[in-house]
C-alpha cells in the first residue's frame, strides 16, 4: 500500500499514549476545552478503546489519540496494539500528517516499574530511533507532589529510564494540569515536521504482519511465556485430578473450576497470538478502497471537500467522541458542509 503524501497539513494527528491513571484523558479535555475525553479518579482505565478527538492549535486542525494503556483492565496488548496499528496505518495511508506522539507519566509514582516499564517499552518499539525527536515525554500531577520530590523524580527520569530517548531527541516537560499548558505542549509538536512512526514503515512500507514487527514481537514473546505457563497449570490439575479418591467430590468441583479458568487463558493467548498474524496494512488498504469505489461510483467523492473526506476515512478506524460535534460542525461548515456531523458519518 502506498502512502499519500501529506496533505499540506490540512489535518494533523497526534498520538497521546501512556499508562493507565497517566492522565492521557485529562490532558486532552484541557486542550479541547471541553469533557470530550471520558476521566477518571482511580487507576481504573478509563479510556477503553481509542478516541480521535479533533482540537485547534492555534490556526492548526488536529486530531488526539486518546489510546489506552498496555496495562489496561479489560483488554489484552495484543488487542491495543492491533488498534492502534490500524489507526496509524490508515492515516499513514489516508495522508493526513502525524506530527509526533505525547507520551504521559505522573510524577506521583515512586518508581518506574512493572507496567510502566513494559509499556514504555512497547512504546518506544512503536516509535523507533528516528522518530523520538518528535516524542515529548510528559510529566503530570504536578499539584499532587511537592516540587523538592517531583524534581528529584523527574532527574531519575531524565538519567535513567527517559535517558536513551532523550539522547535521540525526545523533549521532556511538565503539564500543569491547566489549558494554557495543553496548549504549550501541543503546539510543540504541531510546529514539527511530519514524522512515519518505526511500526508504519514496518506495516505499511515493508509489508510486514503484525507479529513480524519489533513491536508486535515484543508482545508476541509474553503471549508465548503465558500459553507455556497456562499449559503447566492445566498439566499440573490434570495430574492433580488423577490423584484424588473417588469420593473427594469437593476437590474435584474445585479442580474443575481451576481447569476452566486456566483454559479460557489459554484460549486467549490463543487468539491474541493468532490476531497479531494478521496483515494490518493489506486490511486497512482493502477497506478504505472498498469505500472510496462506493463513493466514486455514486459520484459522490468529487463532491466531498479534503478535510471531511480525510475525517470520513479516519472515523472508518477510530471513533470519534459525540462531545466533539461542535467544532466538527464548524470544520465542516467552513468546508461547504451543511449535514450534521452525525448524519455525514453515517452516510460516508
Amino acid at each position: 500500500m502506498s502512502p499519500i503524501q501529506p496533505t499540506q497539513d490540512v489535518l494533523s494527528m497526534i498520538l497521546v499514549m501512556g499508562v493507565t491513571g497517566a492522565g492521557k484523558s485529562f490532558f486532552i479535555n484541557k486542550l479541547a476545552d471541553e469533557d470530550v475525553a471520558k476521566t477518571g479518579g482511580d487507576l481504573k482505565s478509563c479510556t477503553a478503546e481509542c478516541q480521535a478527538i479533533p482540537v485547534n492549535v492555534g490556526r492548526s486542525k488536529g486530531l488526539l489519540i486518546d489510546t489506552p494503556g498496555f496495562d489496561d483492565s479489560s483488554r489484552t496488548d495484543s488487542d491495543i496494539l492491533t488498534e492502534i496499528s490500524r489507526i496509524l496505518a490508515a492515516q499513514y495511508a489516508a495522508g493526513v500528517s502525524l506530527k509526533g506522539v505525547i507520551y504521559l507519566h505522573r510524577i506521583t509514582d515512586v518508581r518506574y516499574q512493572g507496567s510502566s516499564v513494559k509499556t514504555l517499552n512497547i512504546f518506544k518499539k512503536i516509535c523507533g530511533q528516528l522518530a523520538l525527536k518528535n516524542v515529548l515525554l510528559v510529566t503530570t500531577r504536578w499539584n499532587e507532589v511537592d516540587e523538592a520530590v517531583g524534581a528529584s523524580r523527574e532527574k531519575e527520569l531524565r538519567e535513567t529510564f527517559w535517558a536513551y530517548m532523550l539522547s535521540n531527541g525526545s523533549t521532556m516537560t511538565r503539564f500543569y494540569g491547566n489549558r494554557d499548558s495543553a496548549i504549550g505542549i501541543a503546539s510543540q509538536l504541531m510546529s514539527k515536521q511530519n514524522i512515519v512512526l518505526e511500526l508504519q514503515r514496518e506495516l505499511v512500507d515493508e509489508g510486514k504482519t503484525l507479529q513480524q514487527t519489533v513491536a508486535g514481537a515484543f508482545v508476541n514473546e509474553d503471549i508465548l511465556d503465558m500459553k507455556a505457563q497456562y499449559e503447566k497449570e492445566l498439566r499440573d490439575l490434570e495430574n492433580l485430578r488423577q490423584t484424588l479418591q473417588e469420593n473427594d467430590r469437593a476437590m474435584k468441583r474445585r479442580i474443575q473450576q481451576d481447569w476452566a479458568r486456566e483454559q479460557q487463558r489459554l484460549s486467549t493467548a490463543r487468539e491474541d497470538e493468532e490476531r497479531l498474524r494478521r496483515d494490518i496494512a493489506a486490511e486497512v488498504r482493502q477497506e478504505i478502497e472498498q469505500k472510496t469505489k462506493e463513493k466514486k461510483s455514486s459520484g459522490a467523492w468529487k463532491m466531498i471537500p479534503l478535510l471531511p473526506s480525510l475525517l470520513g476515512i479516519i472515523e472508518m478506524f477510530v471513533g470519534i467522541p459525540p462531545g466533539s460535534t461542535n467544532l466538527l460542525t464548524s470544520w465542516f461548515s467552513d468546508s461547504g458542509i451543511v449535514e450534521s456531523v452525525s448524519d455525514f458519518f453515517s452516510n460516508f
